[in-house]
């Protein structure tokens, strides 16, 4: 079986190499065939006559030549014409598949189109296929070797430019649940977002899941105010991705900073390697330390080996202000492959232990990062400190350390664990769980928590239950719901930003006469929700019934019950809150508009 996949994979790297040297010894093997021939039979021919005589051994036309015939004709003559039938082969089986490809496309909805058919794009096309979605794949490189195992798994895929419009309407844009662009350039990325929003604007039914990635941590956050803002037309609805972000969110919360001394000590985490993923783990680090101990003085203690550690650290430090005041940190300027580092466990060294709790690597390369962890762990099993390796994905030098600890004590491997930052961000499941997605289900839980002890009526209605029993419908409901939180903040001269102030979630708005700000947003989300509901179907009912789409809430504001009122006010009392937790904050408008957004 290996073999055979061996010779696979030879036969895919230089089948056109080998036809093309078959081609041309054939044609010399009947040029040579044709002149021998020519001077036993005594024909005067011309250089160009052999030629002739040999390029027309493709159409089967000349072969049939008086004898003798030497070996080379004798080969010729068999092996040009299935050359050229082979590769002829070729060329059809290639042009069949791409217009088997565009035909059905014709038949393709709510399917997932991916641009870019890297290591994150094939990993992702296989897990939607897996999940049962249709796919298309937007390729630009038609010699990507992704590109069969990834048709053979049912994908469709589109040579071309993704940030074509023509070609994104050709994919059928407008009929597709989500497009993903996960291209090697943030710019391209960024294109392809905004060419996918125009196109959109002309969408008959649904909202487009447009994700991009965005390789920059800055760029990432800069834009990220952008993302709650985009969807203007309720036809699309932009996520950012970045990888490094969600990365470090999920390490700490898998591997969290937790002391081994004393539960009441704050803990001590040495970071190595200040890159992307090392300055938003020390950012995530201090965030969860926060959450989890919103009452305590003490300061989460870092120490960071990095070649330029200081530079890095107090730029890091300029970028997020409320690092100062939630920890301390100890900036080591090393070079991990020196032999200062072997001695590194001394610098950490007290009484008779270690200070230190947890160990993260971050380095981009990761031989250096398996070579920095054996060494560590050489220096520090002996404290039973966790130490944690960022690798890019399972598999390779990974699987050299298997998945931990093993059942042996002895296993100098022991405190050794790899994070796959591949395996964990790149998941169908997780790229869905955006911006967007956090606030819906936030808000939902929410709605569940207003109509907690209100009787039987959860057994019967369809929007009191769990997120993930809840039908598209009423989880769509719900995005919108969160698509419309930035109009009614620019109502009330307030904007969104990108999260940086982490006290922000204890914002509190106005509620004092003329100057309301509450009343002001719950009116306007009101007026909006039975805007929305009106242009579905429902109307006002005495009753919830959502067959006949009959609901009580359906009045105007004024008519409305000061029950039902003051669910809306709650609803706006919480989103500093609602915000905060996925990322954002709510800050004053640097132009204070107090008018309504006319959108």
């Amino acid at each position: 079986m290996r073999r055979r996949r061996t010779l696979q994979n030879f036969w895919a790297d230089y089948s056109w190499f080998i036809i093309i040297l078959l081609a041309l010894t054939s044609l010399i093997l009947g040029y040579i065939g044709f002149w021998k021939n020519g001077l036993a039979l005594g024909a005067e021919r011309t250089f160009l006559d052999n030629l002739y005589l040999t390029l027309g051994l493709i159409s089967l036309n000349t072969g049939a030549v008086p004898p003798p015939i030497s070996w080379e004709l004798q080969a010729a003559r068999f092996l040009v014409p299935a050359v050229t039938a082979y590769t002829a082969f070729l060329a059809f089986t290639t042009i069949f598949i791409q217009q088997t490809d565009r035909v059905r496309l014709w038949f393709t909805q709510d399917h997932v189109i991916i641009c870019g058919l890297g290591r994150k794009g094939f990993r992702l096309a296989n897990q939607f296929l897996q999940r049962g979605n249709s796919v298309v794949v937007i390729e630009v490189d038609e010699g990507n070797n992704w590109i069969g195992n990834i048709r053979s798994a049912g994908a469709i895929v589109i040579i071309g430019d993704a940030g074509d419009p023509e070609l994104l309407e050709k994919v059928n844009l407008n009929r597709a649940a989500i497009l993903i662009s996960v291209l090697g350039d943030d710019g391209k990325n960024a294109e392809v977002a905004i060419q996918a929003e125009k196109i959109s604007r002309y969408r008959k039914d649904g909202c487009l899941a447009c994700i991009i990635h965005v390789f920059d941590s800055q760029l990432w956050r800069l834009l990220r105010e952008r993302e709650l803002t985009l969807n203007q037309n309720g036809k699309f609805r932009l996520e950012l991705l970045n990888i490094f972000d969600r990365g470090a969110y999920l390490m700490v919360g898998e591997n969290p900073p937790r002391s081994r001394h004393s539960p009441d000590k704050a803990p001590h985490i040495l970071v190595i390697g200040l890159g992307k993923m090392g300055q938003r783990l020390i950012v995530e680090a201090v965030r969860s330390w926060r959450l989890s101990n919103p009452d305590s003085e003490k300061k989460i203690k870092f120490s960071v080996i990095d070649i330029n550690a200081d530079q890095k650290l107090n730029s890091l430090k300029n970028q997020n202000p409320r690092l100062l005041k939630l920890g301390d940190y100890q900036a080591i300027d090393m070079d991990i492959l020196s032999g200062d580092f072997d001695k590194a466990e001394e610098l950490f060294r007290e009484d008779d232990g270690c200070s230190l709790d947890i160990v993260y690597i971050c380095l981009d390369d990761e031989t250096f990062s398996l070579q920095t962890g054996l060494r560590l762990n050489h220096q520090l099993r002996r404290y039973n400190v966790p130490i944690v390796m960022r690798m890019v994905e399972s598999g390779g030098l990974a699987l050299l350390l298997g998945d931990g600890p093993g059942e042996d004590d002895q296993n100098s491997f022991g405190n050794l664990y790899i994070f796959d930052l591949l395996d964990q961000t790149c998941t169908a499941e997780l790229l869905q769980m955006g911006t967007h997605e956090v606030l819906a289900r936030n808000l939902h839980a929410v709605y569940l928590e207003g109509h907690q002890g209100t009787g039987t009526a959860h057994l019967t209605d369809p929007t009191r239950k769990p997120w993930d029993e809840l039908s598209e419908s009423i989880k769509e409901g719900n995005r919108k719901q969160a698509d419309r939180i930035p109009l009614m903040l620019k109502a009330a001269g307030y904007q969104i930003a990108a999260l940086h102030d982490w006290d922000a979630e204890t914002l509190m708005f106005s509620e004092d006469g003329a100057d309301d700000e509450v009343t002001l947003m719950a009116k306007l989300e009101h007026d909006r929700w039975c805007q929305e509901k009106t242009a579905g179907g429902w109307r006002y009912g005495p009753e919830k019934d959502t067959h006949q789409k009959t609901n009580p809430s359906i009045l105007p504001w004024d008519e409305l019950p000061d029950e039902e009122k003051e669910k809306n006010k709650k609803y706006i009392r919480e989103l500093p809150s609602l915000l905060a937790r996925a990322g954002f904050q709510i800050e004053r408008s640097l132009q204070n508009n107090q008018s309504s957004p006319g959108i």
